[in-house]
């Protein structure tokens, strides 16, 4: 009875371990069927960090999938990249980094970036490293590499630990901030940097199928590849930071100004000034830009429609693209399933619907103005020309030269027969074409 006894409790401890062990095995294997492709294209800023978490939570919120996150960035903002990273770590899929496509680079918080992957890897002809931090001045725009020691060992210690934590190359984590050492795709898999070498999307996943990293088995099958589409804020967000067309709004805005002052034109000035203040808030996060865009674009409309227009509306139209760039970029995106709907999101819409009415409000009340100034006006005075009519100069006009005068609300061309001084009082004598005649009032 006691052998019997013995044996019961014998087979009831096999059973458990083997159950144990099944239930490790199962829990070491991860099953891909959707991978989700998020490119990393450009420096990473605060909205790429956005961007990238938006897209991670789409693919968390689909059953056995994974983030692939492609990799071709000079760096970036150190606390955007440390920001990924946290997600990245902290994500309940595994996430891919790819350096790629072939010629790509992945420098600086780049690298910090592809060492925190839960897989990493590299196509051909790729580079990572030059860590070194290095401080920008926003006036100058000039690099100054920072040398002291408290903060190198800070960020290189930070890098070490996220090397460790995926069980990658800490020596090279710690020498590409100290040393701003380099390794290209066989150098960086043979010290144990990255996990594959691969020539694309598919052959990557080919290498990543079977594979056992960390203790966890992958198997891709049947995989979904879907393409991550960003917002149109960050799109736009994207267009107004590239270096190009920072320097020709900066370049048009100056010379603007520059006329505009020259040639007392000063709604002009008003213009250029309006284009020289975009790039300097690039900087900002996209929300609190697509803020501030959105009061400077009222702001100009206001002004434009307080002065009568007489900025040749100028400063309204600014205005009018300035407040669509702002709603653009205050625009929320949403990644989650249609039928997900959470608080947060609910608010979005809220202050979305909020500020496009307010500004349809605010549009719809300047039109409102404009049409009832040309209606109140009598059919004749709209219909014919306003000869024997009295107006102001809006322009200095030499002799015979050709500016703008103001007559009745309404800008006119207008031929001077005599000089004339800017807010002087005209005489319409008669019209060329459709240049009005003026004389000064005496």
């Amino acid at each position: 009875m006691k052998l019997v006894r013995t044996i019961i409790i014998a087979l009831i401890i096999i059973l458990s371990l083997s159950l144990m062990t099944r239930a490790s095995v199962s829990g070491s294997n991860y099953v891909i069927h959707e991978v989700y492709v998020f490119s990393l294209n450009g420096e990473i800023t605060d909205t790429t960090y956005t961007e990238l978490e938006n897209a991670l939570q789409l693919a968390e919120s689909t059953p056995n999938s994974a983030l692939l996150v492609l990799l071709k960035t000079p760096g970036g903002e150190l606390e955007a990249a440390l920001n990924i990273v946290s997600a990245i770590e902290n994500s309940s899929i595994p996430v891919i980094g790819f350096v790629y496509p072939t010629g790509s680079y992945a420098w600086s918080a780049g690298t910090l970036v592809l060492l925190s992957t839960t897989i990493a890897a590299m196509a051909p002809s790729t580079v990572i490293g030059s860590c070194q931090p290095v401080e920008i001045n926003p006036i100058t725009g000039q690099e100054i590499f920072i040398n002291e020691s408290k903060i190198l060992n800070a960020i290189s210690q930070y890098f070490v630990e996220v090397a460790e934590f995926r069980g990658r190359n800490a020596t090279f984590a710690h020498d590409c901030v100290f040393y701003n050492t380099n390794l290209g795709p066989h150098e960086a898999l043979r010290y144990g940097v990255i996990n594959f070498i691969a020539n694309d999307i598919p052959s990557l996943l080919s290498e990543i199928n079977g594979s056992t990293i960390n203790g966890v088995t992958y198997y891709v099958v049947d995989p979904v590849i879907t393409y991550y589409q960003p917002g149109i804020g960050f799109q736009v967000y994207e267009t107004l930071a590239n270096s190009v067309i920072q320097n020709l709004l900066s370049g048009l805005g100056l010379l603007l100004a520059i006329i505009g002052f020259a040639t007392r034109h000063y709604y002009l000035a008003g213009v250029g000034v309006l284009l020289l203040l975009i790039p300097l808030l690039i900087g900002l996060p996209i929300n609190w830009l697509g803020l501030a865009l959105l009061i400077i674009g009222l702001a100009a409309i206001a002004i434009d429609v307080h002065a009568g227009f007489t900025t040749h509306a100028a400063l309204f139209i600014a205005g009018i693209i300035l407040t669509a760039l702002g709603i653009v970029l205050l625009q929320p995106t949403y990644t989650a399933p249609s039928w997900l709907i959470a608080a947060n999101q609910v608010e979005a819409r809220i202050v979305l619907y909020t500020l496009v009415a307010f500004a349809g409000g605010f549009g719809g009340f300047i039109a409102a103005k404009v049409i009832s100034i040309i209606r109140t006006r009598p059919l004749s005075e709209r219909l014919y020309w306003p000869i024997n009519d009295v107006g102001v100069a809006v322009d200095d006009i030499n002799k015979d030269d050709i500016g703008y005068v103001k007559v009745r609300g309404e800008y006119w061309k207008a031929r001077a027969l005599d000089n004339v001084k800017r807010g002087s009082k005209v005489f319409i004598v008669g019209v060329e074409g459709d240049v009005l005649v003026v004389k000064p009032l005496s």
